[in-house]
């Protein structure tokens, strides 16, 4: 097992995390790696540092360019990697020193194109660290052939509970044969972030017909509160819209055109309501549609102010379709710059409705338990309307930017 693994590292202004990412990547039980630093125009010290690395280890090789964004500095290490294999490290992140071992074992003993594995969702604020497990919804093993077209393809995307795909769409936790991955990655449009992992990831795996399903952890994500990932975009909708077409292209050349393309109705919608909520309000009346809609004006309460939180923050403010008077997170105190305070303290605010904005089903459903125990009237609590779970179809055609899914509403 001496196959040649290419880690692909683009980096932009990252100083207070890049030594550790690049020491755990030089920390690897599996040695035969070759490491490629994009550093993509970073402003502060990262570039020197990165060239610092390179001056004592040969398997280090550095791209300087101008700032262009992750999919290009993504594309730029990829063009030059020479391994048969393709991992991705994002430059504030890092991982365990058995990865790429691990992955490597699995993907040579199944002959597998794709590996996934697990991811741990790593959260520090002073002196607190804590941590917590992400991995696919598929069970562990291998899946080719039948396998893969019956238990893989139906489920890729959407497993058939509301916002849970089968495989998480990031490319920093999986290993991929680079003659797979660079077909794909190449295609990504560069002009935007947003689903750019979802747009080489998952025709990757389909393309290849082969993928291996390990639950270890291995990668650990750095929630940074105040990454691109937890701000909003401007034009998202187009933005989305734009992705869900070309992915639409891609779907359209393969033997399981309709399943997937079922599918990226409702992944569609994961996108925008989290991402572009506004696309569905069309109500003079109410707002917050895909929350069962609230009363224009209204005084709410905002559970919630992780990713999904932080967006919907963000989208009510700037309408000023409702009036937040409280924001509250049960890990309050690691909010710092945030005006995130205790969910002990609701019973005490004069609210119309208080709304969950977490994604999760198990999370939402502990959440309303506690908060129903605190006093909290069950009536004024909202989370995204029943009906829509059942029938993302439903909403999707309440969607300002549906004309791109027609066709797949129209079969539902």
């Amino acid at each position: 097992m001496d196959k040649l693994i290419s880690i692909v590292v683009p980096i932009y202004n990252v100083e207070p995390y890049i030594r550790q990412c690049i020491e755990s990547i030089l920390s690897q039980t599996y040695k035969n790696i070759e490491i490629i630093l994009v550093n993509d125009g970073s402003t502060d010290g990262c570039g020197k540092i990165c060239d610092e690395y390179a001056s004592s280890d040969s398997r280090i090789k550095v791209i300087h360019q101008n700032n262009k964004g992750l999919v290009s500095a993504r594309k730029a290490g990829i063009s030059i990697a020479k391994g048969e294999y393709v991992g991705a490290v994002d430059g504030d992140d890092w991982i365990e020193p058995q990865m790429y071992e691990a992955l490597l074992l699995l993907a040579y003993t199944s002959g597998a194109a794709v590996v996934d594995s697990g991811i741990i969702d790593t959260y520090s604020v002073g002196d607190d660290y804590s941590e917590s497990y992400r991995f696919s919804n598929f069970n562990e093993g291998y899946y080719c052939g039948e396998d893969f077209e019956r238990s893989i393809i139906p489920k890729l995307m959407y497993t058939g509970s509301f916002f849970k795909q089968g495989i998480y769409p990031y490319i920093f936790s999986k290993l991929i044969k680079r003659e797979v991955l660079f077909e794909y990655q190449m295609q990504v449009n560069e002009s935007s972030f947003m689903g750019e992992d979802a747009s080489c990831i998952y025709p990757s795996i389909v393309k290849s017909e082969s993928l291996y399903v390990t639950h270890q952890c291995f990668y650990h994500y750095r929630v940074v509160y105040n990454s691109l990932k937890r701000t909003s975009v401007k034009n998202a909708a187009q933005i989305i819209k734009g992705r869900i077409a070309d992915w639409k292209g891609i779907f359209d050349q393969s033997k399981y055109r309709h399943t997937l393309n079922s599918q990226l109705v409702y992944y569609a919608m994961y996108l925008l309501v989290w991402k572009a909520p506004s696309v569905f309000e069309n109500d003079e009346m109410k707002c917050l549609i895909p929350y069962g809609g609230i009363d224009k004006g209204s005084k709410i309460v905002l559970y919630g102010a992780g990713a999904v939180g932080i967006q919907l923050y963000n989208y009510i403010a700037s309408s000023n379709c409702c009036e937040i008077i409280y924001w509250a997170d049960k890990n309050y105190d690691t909010f710092a710059d945030l005006s995130v305070k205790s969910p002990t303290r609701i019973i005490d605010v004069d609210f119309d409705y208080l709304v969950i904005a977490i994604f999760n089903r198990k999370a939402y459903v502990s959440a309303k338990n506690d908060l129903i125990l605190m006093g909290v009237d069950e009536r004024k609590i909202r989370w995204i309307d029943e009906k829509y779970i059942e029938n993302p179809r439903v909403l999707i055609e309440q969607c300002l930017v549906k004309d791109v899914f027609e066709e797949e509403c129209s079969h539902g």
